[in-house]
């Protein structure tokens, strides 16, 4: 399937060039306007910056195009924009920035409500859901604006969420070890939905006019695609690839647990 993806599309369909240029600013920003101290290092730098690639390659490479068609790539696009990437760019911040930018009376206090572990464990799970509602992601698959509003509005839930367990030191080892461990507990659910299902819950990968609009929003504006690009994709089984997506979010989150808690125990 993937070689008939690659040979349909144009590379500019399958690279997003707004994505990689969005990308190659923000490094430029942060390796050569932002200053930054003693303490950051090279090591630092190098997360930052493969956190940048992991956005790009989950919204702006051919993965973004097969998560339309195969639901389980669908969850490794969410790993890797919701708990790798958010992750990787908290790990490399340059923190003379940030200190700088909590000087000012009103962001500060504003920051100190917005990391409160309830409100931003609140936050992303209700947004993570409610994209996952079949009505609201039929939707935003379908319309490019909703759609990359929608995930732009997680990415920044995600790294709200991330917060208290990476930057603050007001809270111990222990709430925070407590505080993902609700973080795997809430999206539990979900996974085993997924993977225990037998029916599929979006007509985006059911219904062929859905899934026309999907693909085709992926083209430049007046390009279409042949229907006979679509008998090839065909047949797809969207009640497999929603289990195996419930399965790798799964496995996933198990690892994320475990190493997290490895992790934050050394520290103590």
């Amino acid at each position: 399937m993937l070689d008939i993806i690659l040979d349909e599309f144009h590379f500019s369909s399958l690279w997003n060039g707004g994505i990689f240029l969005f990308i190659c600013f923000a490094a430029i920003i942060y390796l050569f306007l932002l200053p930054q101290d003693k303490r950051h290092t090279i090591w630092k730098s190098i997360l930052f910056l493969v956190g940048l690639v992991s956005i790009f390659v989950a919204i702006g490479s051919p993965i973004n195009i097969i998560g339309r068609i195969e639901f389980s790539t669908h969850v490794v696009q969410l790993i890797l924009l919701l708990f790798i990437a958010p992750v990787l760019l908290i790990l490399g911040r340059k923190q003379k920035a940030i200190d700088q930018l909590l000087t000012i009376s009103p962001l500060e206090k504003i920051m100190q409500f917005v990391m409160h572990p309830i409100f931003t464990l609140g936050l992303f799970i209700i947004l993570f859901y409610g994209y996952h509602i079949p009505a609201v992601f039929d939707q935003a698959r379908i319309d490019l604006f909703w759609n990359y509003f929608y995930m732009f509005g997680l990415f920044l839930a995600a790294i709200f969420m991330w917060l208290p367990v990476l930057s603050s030191k007001r809270f111990a080892v222990k709430r925070k070890v407590l505080y993902v461990s609700w973080m795997v507990f809430l999206m539990l659910p979900f996974c085993l939905l997924l993977w225990l299902s037998n029916e599929s819950f979006y007509n985006l990968y059911t219904d062929m006019r859905s899934f026309v609009a999907a693909m085709e929003l992926c083209l430049p504006p007046g390009e279409s695609l042949s229907p006979e690009y679509f008998e090839l994709l065909l047949p797809f089984d969207p009640v497999g690839e929603q289990k195996q997506g419930g399965i790798i979010l799964f496995l996933f989150q198990l690892i994320l647990w475990i190493t997290t808690t490895i992790i934050l125990r050394r520290r103590t």
